[in-house]
């Protein structure tokens, strides 16, 4: 049996800390699954009333002894109660992103979508000049949402479910009305691995002079739900309006609606 638990019972593990480790004044998203009652040496199982969510500093802490059993229980019991606000920072920071939103491609495009007066999805430079991921989530919904802000992102209104891997890499949240926000980062993609990844994105017509040899991307999806509004994994779905493997290069503006 693998260590790493059904995605069911991974679902069930976070929502039941808050999204955060439960430790108390922890509360860090990056989790893991620590089997203790019984351990994983003794039984190999996926019992979720016997594991509990931690962060990459308590998971080994409770793999050594750390923690009884009383102590993880409770804090299994406490964790979703904190509500607190969950969020960490995106540390892939690049002087040149493809952004890759809902199946369309935008290079050196500092606002790849915008709605109306708000910057669903931009970019700013820090100090050093490196690039900086904003994101503004969409709702039909009056409760506040996960937001993007100078890489830092921050989760509020209660998802339904976080996940936030502990290489940082992604992170996704969904909530109840069918909103979602997910962002992926991939590095050191070249024109192959592009072409194997985006199969239908005709990149051999794309200006390789204006792109970097070896160049990292940030795929970003949204959904509105409720909404006819959807930046999905291979289009763009937009009242109606259908984009796809479409690339734009040095542009103020990707994409302007609403």
């Amino acid at each position: 049996m693998n260590r790493t638990p059904p995605i069911d019972v991974r679902r069930q593990l976070r929502r039941e800390v808050g999204f955060g480790c439960p430790v108390p004044e922890c509360g860090s998203p990056y989790l893991y699954w620590h089997h203790f009652d019984p351990p994983w040496n003794e039984r190999e199982h996926h019992n979720p009333a016997g594991m509990i969510a931690l962060c990459g500093l308590h998971h080994p802490q409770a793999d050594r002894g750390v923690f009884t059993v009383e102590q993880l229980r409770e804090f299994k019991e406490m964790g979703a109660e904190r509500n607190q606000e969950v969020g960490a920072r995106l540390e892939w920071m690049r002087e040149d992103l493809l952004a890759v939103v809902g199946g369309n491609f935008y290079y050196s495009t500092p606002v790849p979508v915008r709605f109306r007066d708000t910057n669903v999805v931009a970019f700013t430079r820090d100090e050093q000049g490196r690039l900086l991921l904003e994101t503004s989530m969409l709702s039909t919904s009056r409760d506040p949402r996960m937001t993007i802000q100078e890489s830092f992102w921050l989760v509020r209104g209660n998802p339904i479910d976080l996940e936030c891997p502990p290489n940082g890499r992604l992170v996704t949240a969904d909530y109840a009305n069918g909103d979602k926000l997910r962002v992926e980062f991939i590095p050191d993609l070249t024109p192959s691995t592009l072409a194997a990844r985006y199969p239908d994105a005709n990149i051999g017509n794309w200006n390789w002079e204006q792109l970097p040899r070896q160049l990292a991307a940030v795929e970003i999806q949204m959904r509105v739900g409720g909404t006819e509004i959807e930046f999905g994994p291979r289009e763009t779905r937009l009242q109606g309006n259908i984009m796809r493997n479409c690339f734009s290069s040095h542009c103020g503006v990707g994409v302007q609606f609403g």
